[in-house]
């Protein structure tokens, strides 16, 4: 495993999968649908509070809410605020605990579509971004080499403008020394490996 040996290749080789499970979520979720199967995939949605908390402070919000072992610890929750915090919003933060991941009704695509990571913009007028689970698979496989040798990989305009965005995310570095990138294309691997078993079974 990729965090276990701090193998870059192991890792690699999983977002460069991850990007074939996202050139596949039109048939997974035709499948799904034809057959009736509700995929149950889990998802995050901040509380009303820490979104309140957010406002005004540029931020780093990757939820991790399904957590992701590292070697000797858990990862869930990683939340940078550019500001301090009062002694209320501390309190509030502490007696919510991490984030928790709830049983959503999306199919496959809609999942893949939805914002997973929250950070800084370097758009004017929009201080924030919110990346999909689709786009971030997307430019670290291909930010990074996994799909194509870096550099080498002609996106449109609209995703090549989150390639700076995804390196620092790839800069910030976590528990045991590992970019945060890691943990967060981790979880979304293990959420299809649980999720997309009924579709593994009676796909051809």
């Amino acid at each position: 495993m990729a965090l276990a040996g701090g193998d870059e290749i192991a890792f690699l080789d999983l977002a460069h999968v991850l990007r074939i499970w996202v050139e596949l979520k039109a048939p997974v979720t035709a499948i799904a649908k034809a057959h009736g199967i509700s995929l149950g995939l889990p998802h995050h949605t901040p509380p009303k509070f820490i979104k309140r908390s957010l406002q005004g402070a540029t931020h780093i919000s990757m939820p991790l809410a399904s957590g992701v072992e590292s070697p000797g610890v858990q990862i869930q929750g990683i939340r940078i605020t550019n500001r301090a915090l009062s002694p209320e919003e501390i309190k509030r933060r502490a007696m919510a605990g991490p984030p928790v991941a709830t049983v959503s009704q999306m199919n496959f695509a809609e999942w893949l579509a939805a914002g997973v990571v929250e950070v800084p913009s370097e758009t004017d007028g929009h201080p924030h971004a919110m990346l999909s689970r689709e786009m971030l698979i997307k430019r670290v496989a291909n930010v990074l080499g996994a799909s194509h040798p870096a550099g080498s990989e002609n996106a449109d305009e609209f995703e090549n403008r989150f390639d700076n965005i995804v390196l620092q995310l790839h800069r910030l570095r976590v528990a045991n020394g590992y970019p945060s990138t890691y943990y967060q294309l981790l979880e979304i691997a293990g959420q299809i490996v649980q999720k997309l078993e009924p579709i593994r079974a009676i796909a051809p």
